[in-house]
């Protein structure tokens, strides 16, 4: 029987934390040997004369090599040395890096990166594997946290350091550089050796030899540790692998904006993963990995909510630092569900499950990002993290007696989380000979056994009480908080009804002339719309030489302005219709209701300024379409804004919003007073910015307010009088449509509307 020598502070010693940081170097190396080809595949292919696809390709090449790795230590386990044979991977690495750098047709390149992925993957294995050697459990975390430092901060350093040097002196370069690098960290490695913290006679390989699918399927746990791998990079790499392309369509944001995100995205996780380790030595590996991954869910969901601003980018960086806290704890709890002769091919195993959660993933996203937006690929990421959360809840952790206190789970079940060789392993790792540990598990059987024995007394009363408090609080939370928070997206993301979409009518098919016109709004969103010149020869209209600006409601698109704009025109005014951004033809993330809606409505002004310089413009809206009318005009300094026609407005965002709270039967706290803080926060305005009372009061022109005596949403008497009284210009007049619902005075009575609008413009010139 041998006896395991143990030296707890093993990791703690300089030349351990020297040895560690030499593979966790070399590692690196590796990781930004894989990332790079994405970065630089023009200019190889430029090189090789052959098409980019053929050189992107060759990541999928690499990704195989990668995971085939699992099968070459499969057939060697219980032989496998990490620490002999990092220095061996790292020459495979060296050979196809030159090999690649001197490549002269794609053909040879993609033998290079084939060889390449197979050191990598080994290099990957091989190190975390030696790490878990070197370091007993209640430190591994720490060990393990130079893993996920090298894992981040391979894309935030060395890609764009790879780009710039095959960018200044070519792609070869790169690669030529990749070998001398990964040479100088191989020399390091077999310099300074990994020690191990379990020196043993050499029975640990006594388990034998066993086929990749019964070391996975071994345990609960060693399933569990397999399916979480799946799951964590589908769930990560999905929702980064259309980040950048989401901030550029919905933002604009161009290529630089979109790498200092990501490099703002890299410091966290950088963070993360050098903190993971230390929390999870303290805090227990699985709770750590649990609670971030938990965390993380909820900000994945969140992240595709918010507007382009520093809040976003919070959201961002936090997403990452999360993400980064799991890899540590992970590393280290997972290296512990197999026998130390095991752990190289188990880690490889769930490299393999990560490369194929991260091909469905980002296969799913491709479908879902089209149609759905970020929003859709944040459901899908946050589900495969949810997935993962579970996985990761039926994973053994050697030293959770929190989790047998609270389940009162039976000693045995936690035996049986590992097989013979683990139990080995573990027993090893203790410093204990094994009758030893039969002695110690007989003594700790009892006080187990008593535990959870308390624990089911527990939850036999108290412990019901505790989960049904929990879930109605859940609940709770959910419907006063999560409620408001989808209604304030819901409403953000607002787009035309179906009706409209289907129209294809334009106002050449109702006899006027017109031309299809684009804008862009003074924030950035290219507007779409129609311009109807004045028609020549007309009435007293034409001679006055005006333009109406038509701006729509929520919901709504150019057409619900059609009628109108088409009987202004027939009395020989100048119309813009045009969409306001996310509706219609015009293409946003968001709406906001209104508020930057009022670029959108300064944009359609400067438009008709430029088209007519001679003409005098009437800014006239609906609805939403009136609120942004009004905010607009109060920040237009020009002479030739000639009046403005506000029909159905909003008195303040908070006052509508309360509003409508009320009319569909809800408590205004804490629904309103949640729907109002949450939608300007998200969209980087505040609410009592929103005020078009206070709007009213800076706007010099002439106002008509148009009503309805049916209007419930924005009733006449608490909306349409405060605004007139707050309106400065003498010129101010009001318009009461009798039986006319929100936004139909019109079509309640189009003559009475039309004559109403001429008598104002008449009364105005």
């Amino acid at each position: 029987m041998s006896t395991t020598v143990y030296e707890d502070d093993t990791a703690a010693q300089p030349s351990a934390r020297l040895a560690a940081t030499c593979a966790c170097l070399l590692m690196l190396v590796a990781l930004v040997d894989s990332q790079v080809v994405a970065a630089i595949t023009p200019q190889i292919a430029a090189g090789l004369g052959s098409a980019k696809t053929s050189v992107a390709a060759s990541v999928m090449v690499y990704a195989l090599a990668a995971a085939a790795v699992a099968l070459i230590l499969g057939r060697r386990a219980g032989r496998v040395n990490p620490v002999r044979w990092l220095p061996a991977a790292a020459g495979i690495f060296v050979a196809a890096n030159a090999l690649a750098a001197f490549a002269p047709h794609v053909a040879l390149f993609w033998t290079a990166r084939a060889l390449a992925g197979l050191a990598g993957g080994l290099v990957s294995a091989l190190v975390i594997a030696a790490l878990a050697d070197a370091s007993s459990y209640a430190r591994r975390g720490r060990q393990m946290s130079g893993v996920a430092v090298a894992y981040f901060l391979a894309p935030v350093l060395g890609v764009p350091v790879g780009a710039w040097l095959a960018g200044r002196f070519g792609w070869r370069v790169v690669f030529a550089a990749s070998a001398v690098l990964v040479a100088v960290a191989g020399l390091l490695v077999r310099q300074f050796p990994l020690p191990r913290a379990n020196e043993t006679t050499g029975d640990e390989a006594a388990t034998g030899r066993a086929s990749l699918w019964q070391l996975a399927m071994r345990s609960r746990s060693t399933r569990r540790g397999i399916v979480s791998a799946f799951f964590i990079s589908g769930g990560l790499v999905g929702l980064t692998t259309y980040l950048g392309t989401w901030l550029s369509d919905a933002f604009r944001a161009g290529a630089r904006e979109v790498g200092l995100i990501y490099a703002l995205a890299g410091a966290g996780a950088v963070a993360g993963g050098a903190l993971g380790g230390v929390l999870a030595d303290r805090y227990g590996k699985r709770r750590v990995a649990i609670v971030s991954s938990a965390l993380m869910i909820f900000l994945v969901l969140v992240l595709p909510t918010f507007s382009w601003g520093a809040r976003l980018w919070a959201i961002i960086c936090a997403t990452a630092f999360l993400a980064a806290l799991r890899v540590a704890p992970l590393q280290a709890l997972v290296t512990e569900l197999v026998a130390a002769s095991e752990r190289a091919t188990y880690v490889a195993l769930r490299n393999g499950a990560s490369q194929l959660g991260i091909a469905l993933a980002v296969a799913a996203g491709a479908r879902l990002y089209p149609r759905y937006g970020l929003a859709g690929v944040g459901a899908m990421c946050a589900a495969l993290t949810l997935g993962a959360t579970l996985s990761m809840r039926k994973l053994a952790d050697p030293h959770d007696d929190a989790r047998q206190a609270r389940t009162g789970d039976d000693p045995a079940t936690i035996v049986d989380e590992k097989d013979a060789s683990t139990t080995a392993a573990v027993d090893e790792q203790d410093g204990c000979t094994p009758a030893t540990v039969d002695e110690k598990d007989a003594s700790t059987a009892a006080v187990v056994d008593e535990k959870g024995a308390r624990a089911r007394r527990r939850f036999s009363g108290r412990g019901i009480a505790r989960k049904l408090a929990a879930v109605v609080v859940a609940l709770v939370l959910l419907v006063t908080v999560g409620f408001p928070w989808l209604l304030s997206f819901a409403i953000t993301k607002a787009g035309t009804r179906p009706d409209e979409r289907r129209r294809t009518d334009t106002p050449a098919d109702h006899g006027a002339t017109f031309e299809a016109v684009s804008f862009a709004s003074t924030d950035g969103n290219t507007l779409s719309g129609w311009y109807l010149p004045a028609r020549s020869g007309g009435g007293d209209a034409q001679q006055r030489r005006v333009t109406f600006v038509l701006t729509h409601g929520l919901f709504r698109s150019r057409y619900e302005m059609l009628e109108r704009g088409l009987a202004l025109w027939r009395e020989g005014y100048g119309v813009l219709l045009y969409d306001l951004r996310r509706h219609g033809a015009s293409a946003a993330e968001f709406s906001t209701i209104g508020y930057d809606e009022r670029h959108d409505v300064a944009a359609a002004f400067a438009f008709v300024r430029a088209r007519e310089p001679q003409n005098r413009v009437v800014l006239m809206g609906v609805s939403m379409g009136a609120a942004a009318t009004l905010l607009a005009a109060s920040e237009i300094s020009d002479g030739q804004l000639l009046g403005v026609v506000a029909e159905s407005s909003f008195l303040s965002f908070s006052d509508t919003v309360r509003h409508h709270v009320r009319l569909i039967g809800l408590p205004t706290f804490p629904f309103a007073t949640l729907l109002i803080k949450f939608t300007s926060w998200r969209l980087n305005f505040a609410a009592d910015d929103y005020d078009l009372l206070r709007a009213v009061g800076r706007i010099s022109c002439p106002i008509l307010f148009i009503g309805g005596t049916k209007d419930v949403r924005m009733p006449t008497a608490t909306v349409l009088e405060p605004l007139y009284a707050a309106a400065q210009s003498a010129g101010k007049r009001k318009f009461i449509v009798e039986g006319a619902t929100h936004g139909h005075a019109y079509d309640e009575s189009p003559e009475s509307y039309v004559k109403a609008v001429n008598e104002f413009v008449g009364s105005i010139e």
